[in-house]
C-alpha cells in the first residue's frame, strides 16, 4: 500500500459551514494521536442523501466519524452503510455518550459513591438515546431518564433529589450538573482506539440495533476513566496512552469467556 493510500479516518460534517472546525478536529487527531485523518463537509436533506455522500468519499477512507448531523439521520445512514457493506461509521452520538458516561463515573467516584450505589439523572435523555443504556451497562445502580415533556408531572428538581450526578443535555437543571464538555475535542477521545479496533475487524457493524455495541462503548468509557487526571473530568487528547488504552479495553471486552 502506498503512502497515498494509507487507511484514513475521515471526519465528516453534515454542514458545509463546519469545514473549518472539521479541519481543526482532523489536525488535532493527526497531531496528538498519529491517526491519518482527513476532513470533509457534505450537505444532505435526509439519511438517503447522507448515505450517498458517505459512499462517495475517496477510496483511502477506511472509517468515518460523522458529526453535525441530526442523531436520527446519522444512525439511519450508519445502518444503511452497514447493510450495504459500505464504510464503517462512528457517530458523534456514540463518542459523546462515551465521554459523558466516563465523566459521570469519574464525578461519582470523586464523591466516593460506587457506580452500583449511584443515582444518575439524565435530563433530555430523548436527545441521546444511547446514554441511559450505556450508563446502565456501565454498572450505575439507578439511572433516571427525564425528558422536557415530563416537566409538568415530574419537575426536574424533584426528580433530581438525592441524585449523585445530573447529566443535563438540554439546559433544564438549575443546580450543578454535568453538561456537554466545553472542549470541542473531547468527543474525539475514543476515536483512535475505535478506529484501530475497526481496522482489526473487532467491532461489528450496526444493522438494526442502535445499541449494537454497548460492550464496546462501555469499555471505551471505562478506559477513559482510568486515564483521567485528578484535576479533570476527562483525559486530554494529547495523552499518548489514550488510543492504546481504549483499544486494549475493547479487545478485553470482546474476548470470548474462558472455558472452565
Amino acid at each position: 500500500m502506498t503512502a497515498a493510500m494509507r487507511p484514513e479516518l475521515a471526519v465528516v460534517g453534515d454542514d458545509p459551514s463546519l469545514l473549518t472546525q472539521l479541519r481543526a478536529d482532523a489536525a488535532a487527531l493527526r497531531e496528538h494521536t498519529g491517526v491519518p485523518t482527513s476532513a470533509f463537509a457534505v450537505r444532505s436533506r435526509n439519511a438517503g442523501e447522507l448515505s450517498v455522500a458517505l459512499r462517495s468519499l475517496p477510496g483511502e477512507v477506511a472509517a468515518v466519524y460523522l458529526t453535525g448531523a441530526e442523531p436520527g439521520k446519522a444512525r439511519a445512514a450508519q445502518r444503511d452503510l452497514a447493510l450495504g457493506g459500505g464504510i464503517p461509521v462512528i457517530t458523534e452520538e456514540e463518542t459523546t455518550g462515551i465521554i459523558l458516561t466516563a465523566a459521570a463515573l469519574v464525578r461519582s467516584r470523586r464523591l466516593e459513591v460506587a457506580p452500583f450505589d449511584a443515582k444518575i439523572v439524565v435530563a433530555g435523555s430523548d436527545t441521546m438515546p444511547l446514554l441511559v443504556p450505556l450508563l446502565v451497562a456501565s454498572g450505575v445502580g439507578d439511572v433516571v431518564a427525564w425528558r422536557s415533556g415530563d416537566a409538568p408531572g415530574y419537575p426536574l428538581g424533584t426528580v433530581a433529589e438525592s441524585a449523585t450526578v445530573v447529566v443535563d443535555l438540554v439546559g433544564a437543571f438549575e443546580g450543578a450538573a454535568l453538561t456537554m464538555p466545553s472542549d470541542r475535542h473531547a468527543p474525539l477521545l475514543p476515536l483512535p482506539g475505535l478506529f484501530a479496533a475497526l481496522r482489526r475487524g473487532l467491532v461489528a457493524r450496526p444493522v438494526n440495533d442502535p445499541l449494537y455495541q454497548l460492550d464496546v462503548h462501555r469499555a471505551c468509557a471505562h478506559a477513559l476513566t482510568t486515564l483521567t487526571p485528578v484535576d479533570r473530568l476527562l483525559p486530554e487528547l494529547s495523552d499518548p496512552d489514550v488510543g492504546t488504552r481504549v483499544l486494549d479495553a475493547i479487545v478485553e471486552a470482546l474476548r470470548p469467556p474462558r472455558k472452565r
